[in-house]
């Protein structure tokens, strides 16, 4: 099941019997796991997975700045990720994003990874 949602969670709370991670640089949700960045993200779908939930921002803030691309990553660059490594795929993806141009892209990347 994939879920898009705009603005993010609003007073919902993840079910806790669920594996959850949320890779926001703001919101605070209730979740098992935050990760602020880019990196923070990858690490914990790498090494504390799997995960049953993702929650997603697209716009990861200025710590997520990679100097190689000379621009910050997204929380699309993590679909780009998994796109490459499915076996940390999270049984579902939840966009929590007010990007709407960042949603539509994010979209449409996990329509194929879950295809």
């Amino acid at each position: 099941m994939i879920t898009y949602s705009t603005g993010g969670p609003k007073k919902e709370t993840a079910n806790m019997l669920e594996r959850t991670l949320l890779i926001d640089d703001l919101r605070p949700f209730n979740v098992n796991i935050i990760a602020r960045t880019y990196v923070d993200g990858i690490w914990e779908l790498r090494h504390h997975g799997p995960w049953d939930v993702l929650y997603l921002d697209h716009d990861l803030g200025n710590n997520s700045y990679d100097k190689h691309l000379d621009r910050d990553r997204t929380g699309y660059d993590v679909l780009c990720w998994l796109e490459e490594h499915k076996q940390f795929l999270p049984k579902k993806i939840v966009v929590v994003s007010d990007n709407a141009v960042g949603i539509q892209k994010m979209k449409q990347t996990i329509e194929i990874l879950y295809s």
